[in-house]
């Protein structure tokens, strides 16, 4: 299954978070390398979220892949 993850390279501008239709992208637990993350349950693999960002940092990934 297709999902997508973010990577370090996250700027924290939030426009993946506010695009998401499944709200599947949630601000990150302190010390995390990416200020958000994709809960993986909930990323249905649209990509809305890799379209919308500035920096490249939301990914495809397979699922239960290691993420930076």
């Amino acid at each position: 299954m297709r999902v997508f993850a973010v990577t370090g390279d996250c700027a924290g501008c939030g426009a993946c978070l506010r695009t998401c239709p499944e709200r599947a992208i949630r601000p990150a637990p302190r010390g995390s390398p990416a200020p958000l993350v994709v809960l993986e349950d909930r990323c249905t693999g649209c990509a809305e979220c890799a379209e919308v960002c500035p920096v490249v940092a939301c990914v495809q990934v397979e699922e239960g892949e290691e993420r930076d």
